[in-house]
């Protein structure tokens, strides 16, 4: 047993090594719900980024209004063998200017600026729709790092009455007055304790670090979330029509849009390719001095493709397909949505059901229960298999219903995010 507490000595040292790091932190950050959405929407950096994405479409648009440059050319004649001259620029010499200017016709320029404006559209989409991922993982997270911080306190108040009982019993160990056997287990049960707290410890730093990096602290301070559950006990997940949900899905989700501007963008993208069976005109104005049948030749002139073999048949029938497969991609996507939204609300049922069905007194009770163990067990009413029965069930009794508010919240969270809008707040 001396050997046993010896090998599990250094796991104590660790955890008040781990406990002496979290208290250097004085910086702690309160946060309820609504600050961290605040932080989040003003600080994320996937959103940030996502908001430039949008400007770069926007420029996009810009970009597609503009017209071609001018072509100018200039032709100098280099040596006039008549006249022995180099670089003639006399009326003896040649000199020769070009301006040409391409003309887009069949609506060519329009269409291309109208496949950008709903590129646009659809960045704004997938902002809304990130933002919707995200929020999710963020209020997921928040609430998480809550229970995380509340199985933390059940360690923290179970290690502090077990290491006063085993301070004690040390001491009557040595004086004679008890087996080192009680003494053994006692401690083997602390060290237990110690060990499944680092466990949560650790559980607790990785929400913190998803929390701090959704809400862009720079500071990284660590968070402690604010959270009213007594809020979350009034819903009535009975109440809910799976009809309104499906509707609300239906309505509000951004990627249903994306697919739907995405079948808007192929069909323009059709029209914008059997445009281009058309042939662009060039038209140019020359000027020439003395490289003609006359002096100072004047002339228009008129270019464009003679369009005998290739019509763009290819790229039209790429983009008739785009269409087909857009519209089949949108199916798959109202398809998705309607299952999300059954399955969370199926989910939810259960979880608020099974929620509710617990006692209303469960946590009162237990908190009862811990207070009278550590006596019971000094005055001997109970025995140490029963004392240390009691810590387990207390223990796991508190996790359970911990973990069990986590499902119901992640549940609604999830009804959440499948509809597209916070139904539950």
């Amino acid at each position: 047993m001396t050997k046993i507490i010896i090998l599990l000595f250094p796991v104590y040292f660790i955890l008040n090594k781990i406990e002496a790091q979290t208290n250097i932190h004085t910086d702690t950050v309160k946060l309820s719900l609504q600050d961290a959405e605040t932080l989040f929407i003003k600080n994320n950096f996937d959103l940030l980024a996502s908001k430039y994405q949008i400007n770069e479409a926007d420029a996009a648009i810009v970009q597609a209004k503009m017209w071609d440059n001018p072509n100018l050319n200039i032709e100098q004649g280099v040596y006039n063998k008549d006249t022995r001259k180099w670089f003639d620029i006399s009326e003896t010499g040649e000199n020769a200017v070009i301006l040409q200017q391409l003309f887009y016709i069949a609506g060519k320029r329009n269409k291309r600026i109208s496949i950008e404006q709903i590129n646009s559209q659809i960045a704004k989409y997938q902002f809304y729709d990130l933002m919707r991922t995200l929020r999710h993982e963020l209020r997921t997270s928040f609430f998480e790092l809550y229970f995380l911080q509340q199985s933390l306190s059940v360690y923290n108040r179970e290690l502090i009455a077990l290491k006063t009982l085993v301070n004690a019993y040390d001491i009557e160990y040595k004086k004679g007055n008890i087996a080192f056997s009680e003494l053994a287990r006692l401690q083997a049960l602390q060290f237990n304790l110690e060990n499944e707290k680092i466990e949560v410890l650790k559980n607790t730093t990785e929400k913190q670090s998803d929390l701090i990096l959704l809400i862009g602290d720079s500071l990284s301070r660590p968070i402690k979330p604010a959270v009213d559950i007594s809020v979350f006990d009034k819903i009535n997940a009975a109440s809910l029509s799976l009809l309104q949900l499906l509707d609300s899905g239906l309505i509000n989700r951004y990627d249903l849009k994306i697919a739907e501007a995405q079948i808007q963008s192929e069909k323009t993208n059709l029209a914008l390719q059997k445009a281009i069976r058309f042939p662009d005109i060039t038209m140019g104005a020359r000027y020439d001095e003395a490289g003609s049948y006359v002096h100072n030749y004047n002339s228009i002139s008129i270019s464009f493709d003679l369009p005998f073999w290739n019509h763009n048949q290819g790229n039209i029938k790429i983009a008739e397909y785009k269409i087909e497969e857009s519209k089949s991609l949108k199916n798959k996507s109202e398809l998705n949505i309607k299952n999300d939204i059954t399955k969370a609300f199926e989910q939810l049922i259960e979880t608020d059901k099974l929620y509710k069905s617990s006692l209303q007194n469960f946590d009162n009770n237990y908190e009862k229960l811990l207070d009278g163990i550590n006596i019971a067990y000094q005055n001997h009413t109970i025995s140490l298999l029963e004392f240390i029965d009691y810590y387990e069930t207390y223990k796991n009794s508190k996790n359970e219903y911990y973990h069990l508010q986590i499902n119901r919240l992640d549940a609604i969270e999830d009804l959440n995010m499948a509809t597209g809008i916070t139904l539950i707040k």
